[in-house]
């Protein structure tokens, strides 16, 4: 009897670890990381300027989706577009990531910010865009008093680029308005928290969990739109409690390190 306990232990370890295979489809990485090394995804999100067009080329012979990096709402030293861009930011800065808030509403940066993304889709051959800040303009973000502009500009983007892929990184209480500009959304730490200061991957309370969760499903149903899953954490340990926590849900995932720097390594 024993013997088959353990078997029956090892059988559901070894059938949870091919169904968490079977979501682990997004690679999500703003370092450079060869691409013989990102095949087989549904989801490749990448920062383009580590990537000449022959390497896009392989990526998307070998997986679905491959994103580029943009923020729509921050900028910094390592943003392609920095030098031009930096003159039409708004007054305050992100220090955690050193960055400054961009005035969307400038039509110059929209020029800007349109001539970057033709680089990324026409000259190096992305598939689409991973949109990331979105929710600096919702309700509690820095830039909420630019949100007409911001759906102005993504309509606009839409018109320019009406067959790209666009995911839509947070800024829940805008899908209401995004939701026909956009293909999907991805949505960070529902599960995990990671702590800046005392530099920490930690859990989210319970209570946290459940209400991000009801939202996502309410969003889901109400506009059909597929989310991706996106965790941090540094430990199999704690990875292994993420999958366990997901496991009852159909969301793709994605866990790594919160610098997003190499693919991810787990102590």
């Amino acid at each position: 009897m024993l013997h088959n306990k353990y078997l029956i232990l090892f059988f559901s370890y070894f059938f949870f670890l091919k169904s968490y295979a079977n979501r682990n489809n997004v690679f999500l990485c703003y370092g450079k990381v060869p691409v013989h090394e990102i095949m087989n995804y549904t989801y490749v999100i990448i920062e383009a300027s580590y990537y000449n067009s022959a390497e896009v080329a392989i990526l998307k012979q070998h997986n679905q989706y491959v994103l580029s990096y943009i923020s729509i709402g921050e900028i910094n030293k390592y943003t392609s577009f920095y030098k031009k861009g930096k003159a039409y930011t708004i007054p305050g800065k992100n220090n955690i990531w050193n960055s400054y808030y961009l005035d969307i509403k400038q039509k110059p940066l929209q020029k800007i910010i349109l001539e970057d993304i033709n680089n990324k889709i026409n000259t190096k051959g992305f598939d689409g865009l991973f949109l990331d800040n979105v929710d600096n303009y919702g309700n509690y973000g820095k830039q909420k008093h630019l949100r007409t502009y911001l759906i102005s500009f993504l309509k606009n983007l839409r018109q320019v680029y009406p067959n790209i892929f666009l995911m839509q990184n947070a800024g829940l209480d805008l899908v209401n308005e995004t939701h026909g500009l956009i293909n999907s959304i991805g949505i960070e730490s529902i599960i995990t928290a990671y702590d800046f200061e005392q530099k920490k991957y930690l859990f989210r309370a319970k209570n946290e969990l459940k209400t991000k969760i009801s939202l996502i499903k309410k969003i889901e149903k109400e506009y059909t739109i597929p989310f991706i899953i996106i965790e941090y954490m540094d430990s199999k340990k704690g990875k292994n409690k993420i999958l366990r926590k997901m496991k009852k849900f159909k969301w793709d995932i994605f866990i790594g390190q919160i610098d997003l720097q190499t693919k991810p390594v787990f102590k």
